[in-house]
């Protein structure tokens, strides 16, 4: 279900409506504004939702949608911040940074067809045919990338320009496979291991909600030969993955290039407070999204894994809605 909190942010909607059609999943569109129309919203999540299995709310300004939307569901909203007066930022940070227990995977601003393709990669963790449609797009990409490389090269190549030679050369071996037990349903990779107090974040609550993990120390800079072969190893070992990583974040992005499940982000403090972090992290190209979180979030990234297998798994659902009823004792909890 695609929610708007405004009629004028119709144009970022149409760009999920074209993926969905392409895709073949059935949406509905909503117009309610969590401010100006409250109880519409309210209405829309507890009488029209049943045969939902994932939302996208699309809001500007203090886009305060998407938050409320997760208020009323357990199932895993996508929140699509739209430009606005500060280019979107203001949107942007009102969907990531969430409160504990209420978590939502933002798009870079005004991408509207990267959280339909996560909600397609959400789908299709219960579905062999959306997973093979979305295998066929990604690689559908490359003849695209050689149609753009020859337009290119005719709008401008100059007198010197030179095609490079092809010489095939082998790249390093990577010896260790990646063997992950049985009940691994989410595998974690984290940048290098000064994020490791996130992580145990992550780990813990998906322990707590029953959920099998495992978690790795892959540096995307470093050893991309190893991160590839790690996320190609692993893909029919896991249902999803979670990024820890901070500055640039290239390791969330080189994990999305590598897999077409849903890879949720949790970008983490820096010098910069965390917004470099966020701001590459969430600010993808069209076609491959990042589930971002806010920074720091790592419950939250637990808590959305849960949102979307609890889906398909009742075991898992049961233990979230658990979960969140313990929250409201919390004195962490506001």
């Amino acid at each position: 279900m695609i929610i708007l909190g405004s009629g004028s942010d119709y144009k970022i909607a149409e760009k999920s409506v074209k993926v969905l059609e392409e895709m073949k999943v059935p949406y509905d569109i909503k117009v309610a504004s969590a401010h100006r129309t409250h109880g519409r919203v309210k209405d829309i999540m507890t009488n029209y939702t049943d045969n939902v299995e994932v939302f996208i709310a699309i809001a500007g300004l203090a886009a305060h949608l998407p938050g409320v939307i997760a208020s009323y569901t357990t199932k895993p909203v996508i929140a699509v911040p739209c430009t606005g007066k500060i280019g979107g930022l203001d949107a942007l940070l009102s969907s990531t940074e969430m409160q504990l227990g209420t978590p939502v995977a933002t798009m870079g601003i005004d991408r509207g067809e990267n959280a339909a393709w996560l909600a397609c990669q959400i789908i299709a963790c219960n579905d062999d045919n959306m997973k093979e449609a979305l295998k066929n797009k990604r690689e559908s990409y490359n003849q695209k990338m050689e149609n753009d490389e020859k337009d290119v090269v005719e709008k401008i190549a100059g007198e010197y320009y030179t095609k490079s030679e092809r010489v095939e050369h082998e790249r390093p071996t990577v010896k260790k496979e990646l063997v992950l037990p049985k009940n691994t349903k989410v595998l974690i990779i984290s940048g290098n291991y000064s994020n490791m107090e996130i992580v145990h974040k992550i780990t813990q609550t998906l322990e707590t909600l029953g959920i099998g993990s495992n978690y790795k120390v892959v540096s995307a800079t470093r050893t991309p030969d190893k991160l590839e072969k790690y996320m190609k190893e692993a893909d029919d070992q896991v249902d999803l993955y979670i990024a820890v990583s901070s500055l640039s974040t290239v390791l969330s992005g080189a994990m999305v290039s590598h897999t077409t499940k849903p890879v949720i982000g949790v970008p983490c403090t820096t010098k910069r407070l965390g917004i470099d972090s966020l701001l590459s992290m969430v600010e993808m190209p069209p076609g491959v999204p990042t589930a971002t979180m806010g920074i720091d979030a790592g419950e939250n990234a637990a808590l959305y894994v849960a949102r979307i297998l609890s889906i398909y798994d009742e075991d898992i659902r049961n233990s979230l809605i658990k979960y969140m009823k313990t929250l409201h004792r919390n004195i962490y909890y506001e």
